[in-house]
């Protein structure tokens, strides 16, 4: 650094300061975030406690149970930050997890809802305040991932001074500040998450890249730095393999002539060496045991794959929820903020966008841009959001949280572009950063797992006459938030409960939308108290309300009066609970399925090939063996189409088995974008058909070759659908 040395204290001071203000905010986070309601915390915890009480490194294979392996894809990650937890948690008792992680069999994880149910696990007293146990064990793995953290906030300082040795301090400071104040970030580095030794490592890595570019150190000592660190990353996760290119991209960048060929040589040569010693073992590992040097089979084995590997057009799609999980998706992925705080940041990150643009062309003007440290910087983001790209398409993991590996460079680009707007714009976000970020844990993951008050909402009487009872549990009132709705619409029913004793069992209720065949429409199940609340544990008598948000079809075939079913059920083995009347369920008015009124065209959906789809007419929820239907799909074209296609509608049950199927040749390369088509189906159901619930599905493929699915998108928002859309649920009846 070229400043003085007095200058250079106090901004030592006040980076150390800031670092220990980002423990301090991270150690919030893991203290109001409830045991087991962080991304995937459910599954990393298990891994450590089965190192912390000496159960080796376990082997993943398709198939196991949560009994035989609780960590799940888990157990094929890197194992240094598992080992590290593990280290610190072995003298406690951990005897007691599965008590704590008693998991919420209706949980919405990954999907945010209106009407609450984020909890993945049902919680007790046996985590609360002062901790004990495995509680405490689960806290002490936390303050790891928050050590962790802290040190990746201070590597980020330093990574700033190698950046703009001649910056204004306040520039480098506000670039820590902006890595601590991600909310999100705040959120993992409060979790067991083997994502915060990731982050250290990478960003030390991409410190010490920065270190020797600026410096041209290539000596022994730097080598075995370099390799140490890059190690370490490599065994806490794999994304951060970059760093082995971030350094050779170091020595190129600063090589002046041939003259230095032989010492990069020879200093990458021993980085790769001093790699190979600390990781070897574990890529050989890899290799016996699932066939590829990163365990990615195993990994893919048990978190799933995409049925297809997703392409660039269908990644787009996920866009949103992609930008949303880097600046915070609380919970399991499903407590988010309201929308405009995401619009709000990201008009922030255009506002950088911006500057960088006008910072490059000010330097261009000036002949005073040293393209080197930019490239080193944008090499380490591109290669960590590329590394995402290549898993996100392989298995469903569009979440922006996994660059944070680069958390470090994408701040400095941040500040960087802000600065040149203003030279104040840095700390003014950061400050509206800092506010954001201390206030959501009070403001936003606390109250979604609070429990109701032992309280009616107040609109309701203290006198209310019981409309059924399930065993001790009384269902006193029913609304509904609107009498007609459209395909698309989400519907609330509030009920109101009164629980006098603690059932037998953890009771789930359900309630259905059903039409006039008794076909269920939408349902929506939950554990009672917003999923909160456990009838086998909680203290009585206790009243509430709960609210249940239902969203119907957008293929849902309209016209019909729909109607509410509740009851009440034990999830352990699907009996449900009889009401006073004899009756597993009880019945109230719903709305009526009205098709949507709009001047515009509203299609439902667009596929890749440039089909949309505009309705579906002739749908029915009820058919016998034998019975012929005939259904319209109306469609239109975006854009001209290149070839024909075949569009198939078919009746099949959960295992696959098709009752009734109709292909229809369309000659779509005739067809003018705008104009309207349709399509005549006959489906006749096959006469030894078993009775009971099927699919009706709309597929439309390639009519010869490899047969190849066109994927299909929602129109309203431009979600993937799938390749295999489901139209609705029809009821098979025998004959009468």
């Amino acid at each position: 650094m070229s400043f003085s040395g007095g200058k250079r204290n106090r901004e030592r001071v006040a980076a150390l300061l800031l670092t220990f203000a980002a423990f301090c905010l991270f150690a919030y986070y893991s203290i109001v975030t409830p045991i087991f309601e962080a991304s995937d915390e459910l599954w990393h915890y298990p891994l450590v406690m089965h190192l912390a009480t000496g159960g080796g490194l376990p082997e993943q294979h398709a198939g196991q149970t949560d009994e035989d392996a609780p960590w799940r894809q888990e157990g094929s990650q890197p194992p240094l930050y598992y080992a590290a937890a593990a280290l610190f948690t072995a003298p406690l008792d951990h005897s007691n997890w599965r008590e704590l992680r008693r998991i919420n069999p209706h949980a919405d994880m990954g999907v945010p809802t209106r009407d609450g149910n984020s909890n993945a696990v049902m919680h007790g007293a046996a985590e609360e305040f002062p901790w004990t146990r495995a509680a405490l064990a689960v806290h002490i793995a936390r303050l790891v991932s928050v050590l962790f953290s802290a040190g990746a906030v201070f590597f980020t300082w330093l990574a700033a001074c190698e950046m703009w040795p001649n910056a204004p301090a306040a520039l480098r400071l506000a670039v820590p500040m902006f890595v601590a104040c991600v909310p999100m970030f705040a959120f993992i580095s409060g979790s067991v998450n083997n994502d915060n030794a990731a982050v250290f490592f990478a960003t030390a890595g991409f410190w010490w890249a920065l270190r020797m570019f600026r410096r041209a150190e290539f000596s022994l000592r730097s080598a075995v730095v370099a390799g140490v660190i890059a190690g370490c990353a490599a065994l806490s996760k794999s994304s951060t393999l970059g760093l082995l290119g971030l350094y050779g991209l170091a020595a190129l960048v600063t090589l002046r002539g041939f003259s230095g060929v032989a010492v990069r040589m020879r200093w990458l040569l021993v980085l790769c060496i001093v790699t190979a010693a600390i990781t070897g073992w574990w890529f050989a590992r890899n290799v016996q045991l699932y066939g590829d040097l990163l365990g990615w089979n195993a990994f893919l084995d048990v978190v799933g794959r995409r049925d297809v590997p997703a392409t660039l057009v269908q990644l787009w799609t996920e866009r949103e929820g992609f930008v949303w999980a880097y600046w915070g998706v609380f919970g399991t992925m499903n407590v988010i903020y309201p929308p405009w705080v995401y619009t709000v940041l990201n008009v922030g990150v255009l506002a950088a966008f911006v500057g960088v643009l006008l910072g490059i062309a000010r330097a261009l003007r000036a002949r005073r841009i040293d393209w080197r440290a930019m490239v080193m910087c944008g090499a380490w983001i591109v290669a960590i959001f590329v590394a995402l790209l290549r898993w996100t398409a392989l298995t469903p993991a569009s979440q922006g949280r996994l660059l944070f590996p680069a958390i470090a460079a994408l701040a400095l680009v941040f500040v960087y572009g802000l600065a040149q707007i203003h030279h104040a714009a840095p700390w003014v976000a950061g400050i509206a950063l800092v506010v954001l970020t201390v206030w959501t844990p009070g403001g936003v993951i606390a109250p979604a797992y609070a429990r109701p008050a032992n309280q009616w909402a107040q609109s309701q009487s203290e006198e209310m006459p019981t409309l059924a009872r399930f065993g001790t549990l009384e269902l006193h009132a029913s609304s509904s938030d609107r009498s007609e709705a459209h395909p698309g619409d989400e519907v609330t029913l509030t009920l109101t409960w009164t629980l006098d004793a603690p059932l037998p069992f953890d009771a789930s209720v359900f309630v259905h939308l059903i039409d006039e065949n008794d076909v269920i429409v939408a349902q929506r199940d939950m554990r009672p108290g917003q999923g909160s609340l456990s009838m086998a544990r909680v203290f009585t008598p206790y009243r509430w309300t709960d609210r249940y948000t239902l969203r119907i079809p957008r293929m849902a075939p309209t016209g019909r009066s729909l109607r509410w079913a509740v009851g009440v059920y034990d999830y352990a083995n699907g009996e449900r609970v009889k009401n006073e009347a004899g009756a597993e369920r009880v019945i109230f008015e719903g709305p009526v399925l009205s098709s949507a009124i709009s001047e515009k065209r509203t299609p439902q959906l667009r596929y890749a090939n440039g089909a949309a789809l505009d309705s579906i007419q002739g749908v029915m929820t009820l058919v016998r063996p034998g019975e012929t239907l005939t259904l319209r799909t109306n469609w239109f074209a975006v854009m001209p189409i290149a070839r024909d296609y075949n569009v198939s509608l078919q009746i099949i049950d959960e295992q696959g088995n098709k009752v009734a199927q109709q292909d229809a040749g369309a000659a779509m390369s005739m067809w003018k974008p705008g104009e309207s088509y349709m399509l005549e189906h006959t489906l006749t159901v096959a006469q030894d058909a078993a009775p009971g619930v099927y699919r009706l599905l709309l597929v439309m493929y390639v009519p010869e070759g490899d047969f190849a699915k066109i994927p299909a998108y929602n129109w309203a928002d431009g979600q993937f659908v799938g390749e295999q859309v489901k139209v609705t649920v029809v009821r098979l009846r025998s004959r009468e």
